[in-house]
């Protein structure tokens, strides 16, 4: 598959500024408008939870071990496994910072 060149958007600065500021960041907007590669710009890791049917499984059983990872750390797709929000927000709000 050929790789596309990515194209800096407005969108890039904002998201720096909060993720220096901030534990955790949500990217919300329409489907395919490039919430993801967007994201990609600045993530140090990413778990893709449509990837594999266990995302949803851990997510059940034990949401943080899906953090693991070095920060800033993108997790697509995290509405199929909604555990998970609940582990950021506790990160952060008992860290301060997404804890990977």
């Amino acid at each position: 598959m050929e790789m596309k060149e990515y194209y800096p958007r407005i969108c890039d600065r904002v998201l720096q500024n909060k993720l220096n500021i901030t534990g955790a960041v949500l990217i919300v907007g329409a489907k395919w408008c490039g919430k993801t590669e967007t994201a990609l710009q600045s993530a140090n890791s990413v778990l893709y939870i449509q990837e594999s049917p266990q995302h949803k499984e851990t997510a059940k059983m034990m949401p943080s071990l899906l953090l693991e990872g070095e920060t800033p750390r993108l997790i697509d797709e995290w509405q199929d496994a909604p555990e998970v929000w609940d582990a950021i927000r506790h990160a952060v709000d008992c860290y301060g910072y997404y804890a990977g």
